[in-house]
């Protein structure tokens, strides 16, 4: 019916139309000026992303207020909002999802239409804020939502907000070059709203007199100037996060006609599934560490290496509605599903294996933070593992203190644990503890949980050695308290030799064999104030090493007035 009214109104119905798009042909309407053949040109169509993924070639883009209505008697689990066009995709992932709804944050609250709750899922930034704002009420309304605090959200989604947040990652290099002012820019030049979605006030400017045609009033908060990225190549990738934990990545490369352009004013050649390399990876989680809920980030890749992201979207985007085969797009939604309906997460998230020379996933646990060489240029790699209980967080926030020329830094995160000294409780730990002596004597360990780590981080050590001309003799390890003891344990069982080994404020384990590697160089920090890894047992545990024959073994006198917990700075 909805179809035949729309017809009788407009003429040709939208399938109709898409139809003779498929065939070259098209469909003019009264009053409609005649279509132009060609498309943007490719010389001035100079570039950059108002969203690959966000318009792909065969989706139309809608915002329609008419009610499209679900049948009588279906069950839906996943509502996207508001309505994009995309519903025809959504079905055809067979797993109940649609987008019919056109809720865009106001009252009144949407109503589920499953018994047990359906999940509410954005499909713009505007709704990705407002249910973030709104989430204990959605929640209390029967909804079910992933989501995490609205400033998150902001700071993600809002492209000017998103550069502060990377000036405070220490990440700015991630991203397209800002300029502060029209006279200071480098044109050609990208000019964008810090909100435009789909390419929307997104514009190649050539010179300053553009800039003014388009921005009378000058920058403001209105606009932002940045650098213009060149290729024709551009990335998009999906996350499915759980805070922070990156339990989904559904990556899709798009090919373009031109190696400069603002989308969609530009040909699409062709698009593909493809793997996100680990690095790459480590970037885009750095940017969530406090966010929950599905998104994505455009991207392109420079000629050094580096990424330069564009934007954030903190939403179902194109690629995910349209572009992803749609049993990978299922898969996502399934995980999803999983989830408790508090929007607290139960999934697994994903972590390193070798493969190829390159880290890829598996179910398992987030992934490495990676710190690439200052100079750009790979030669050696060390492998740093966090303390017990802490995580990453502020390696993350601080890694540019660790970046330095020729190094490229890899620091895996510690599975979740349950802890036996604890009464059982999860943390992050590379191995379990079974006693807890208060810092008078080594603790217990569960070996299993040991022998575990080891075979992980075997494995990041297999696919660090391929990426380096001299394989694993290339490759350091360390780590700082626990992460001491399991690096060392690492090293020691490792199959073949390191470059060396260097613990800060730890000590071998009483579970690692000596006598192997004895060449390898080790060196000891130590706190002089560190009341938690005591020298008066810690030091023999380290004797043992020199007394089975490993002569290049140093141990630093203790740092004075340094305490068990060190700074990243001391560090």
């Amino acid at each position: 019916r909805a179809r035949l009214r729309l017809e009788a109104l407009a003429g040709p119905s939208t399938m109709d139309v898409r139809a003779l798009a498929a065939l070259g042909l098209a469909v003019v309407h009264p009053g409609a000026a005649a279509p132009v053949a060609g498309g943007a040109a490719d010389g001035a169509a100079a570039s950059e992303k108002g969203g690959a993924a966000d318009a792909p070639q065969n989706a139309e883009e809608v915002d329609q207020d008419d009610e499209v209505c679900v049948d009588a008697g279906e069950v839906v689990l996943f509502h996207w909002t508001p309505r994009k066009g995309w519903d025809k995709f959504a079905r055809g992932m067979r797993f109940s999802a649609r987008n019919v709804l056109n809720w865009k944050g106001h009252d009144p609250l949407p109503v589920p239409t499953r018994r047990h709750g359906s999940w509410l899922l954005p499909t713009s930034d505007d709704v990705a804020v407002e249910i973030a704002r709104r989430r204990w009420e959605l929640r209390d309304a029967g909804w079910k939502v992933l989501s995490c605090d609205p400033e998150v959200v902001l700071k993600l989604g809002n492209k000017a907000f998103l550069r502060d947040y990377a000036i405070e990652l220490g990440l700015l290099m991630q991203l397209p070059q800002p300029y502060t002012s029209v006279e200071e820019a480098r044109y050609p030049c990208i000019l964008k709203s810090p909100t435009g979605e789909f390419g929307k006030d997104c514009f190649i400017v050539n010179s300053l007199d553009e800039v003014r045609k388009h921005a009378p009033q000058g920058l403001g908060e209105r606009w932002i100037l940045q650098e213009l990225i060149y290729g024709c190549f551009e990335y998009s990738v999906t996350f499915l996060v759980d805070h922070g934990r990156l339990l989904e990545v559904l990556g899709t490369a798009y090919e373009y006609g031109s190696a400069a352009y603002v989308y969609p004013d530009v040909r699409k050649v062709g698009k593909a599934p493809f793997e996100v390399p680990a690095g790459q990876l480590a970037v885009m989680q750095a940017f969530l560490v406090e966010y929950s809920g599905v998104c994505n980030f455009n991207y392109k890749v420079r000629e050094d290496g580096r990424m330069c992201i564009f934007e954030v979207n903190t939403r179902i985007g194109g690629d995910l509605a349209c572009d992803v085969p749609r049993d990978r797009a299922r898969r996502l939604f399934e995980r999803l599903d999983t989830l408790t309906a508090s929007g607290l997460g139960q999934g697994t998230a994903v972590e390193p294996s070798a493969r190829g020379g390159e880290i890829v996933l598996r179910a398992g646990q987030r992934l490495p933070l990676v710190v690439d060489p200052l100079d750009g240029v790979h030669r050696f790699t060390l492998v740093y593992l966090h303390p017990f209980k802490s995580g990453l967080d502020d390696y993350i926030r601080k890694a540019e203190c660790f970046r330095m020329a020729g190094l490229r830094i890899v620091m895996p995160w510690a599975p979740w644990r349950n802890i036996s000294c604890f009464g059982g409780r999860r943390m992050l730990a590379w191995y379990d503890y079974l006693t807890d002596h208060g810092g008078l004597a080594e603790d217990g360990l569960d070996e299993a949980t040991l022998a575990d780590s080891r075979l992980r981080l075997s494995a990041l050590l297999d696919a660090e050695a391929a990426l380096l001309p001299h394989g694993a003799a290339g490759i350091f390890i360390g780590g700082c308290s626990q992460g001491c003891g399991m690096a060392l344990d690492v090293a020691m069982n490792y199959s073949a030799d390191l470059a060396g080994f260097v613990g800060v404020v730890g000590h071998r384990l009483s579970a690692t064999a000596v006598g192997r590697h004895l060449e390898l160089p080790l060196d000891f920090f130590h706190g002089a104030k560190d009341r938690v890894m005591r020298q008066s047992w810690v030091a023999p545990t380290i004797d043992a090493l020199l007394a089975a024959g490993h002569v290049n073994l140093v141990v630093h006198k203790p740092l004075v007035g340094v305490p068990h917990v060190v700074s990243r700075a001391v560090e």
